[in-house]
């Protein structure tokens, strides 16, 4: 069906999809590759063609903004050290979600940062180039 396929803001990386008769995680996505992640081996690299023509294919999971994982082992490394983790890692997932970690539920995605942009553009866009 082509309405499964058609979904505003393309394919996002923490999504769980359907394909070739398993649900996988989106670990990357570029415009020649989708990588997932495989159960048993390394990760699988798919040319975004092949995976949208699987008739298996559907996004399972569509969660927005993946959850900060828990700090745990970051607690334990000394302060300046774990601010300037957090600051970096927040700039990471705005740079693949769109939004800041902080951000209110529900903001708009700066445009430098949507997903309908490359990954590269909005890692220039974050570095100021």
């Amino acid at each position: 069906m082509m309405g499964r396929l058609a979904r505003q803001g393309g394919l996002a990386v923490g999504e769980r999809i359907r394909f070739d008769g398993q649900v996988r995680l989106v670990l990357a996505v570029t415009g020649r590759a989708v990588i997932l992640s495989e159960l048993t081996s390394e990760p699988r690299l798919v040319p975004p063609a092949a995976l949208f023509a699987d008739g298996d294919f559907e996004i399972v999971d569509i969660s927005g903004r993946m959850p900060l994982p828990p700090l745990s082992l970051l607690e334990t490394l000394p302060q300046p050290v774990l601010e300037k983790a957090l600051w970096w890692e927040g700039h990471i997932l705005e740079i693949l979600h769109g939004q800041a970690p902080d951000a209110p539920q529900g903001a708009e995605v700066r445009p430098e940062y949507a997903p309908t942009r490359s990954l590269t553009a909005r890692e220039r866009a974050k570095a100021g180039w």
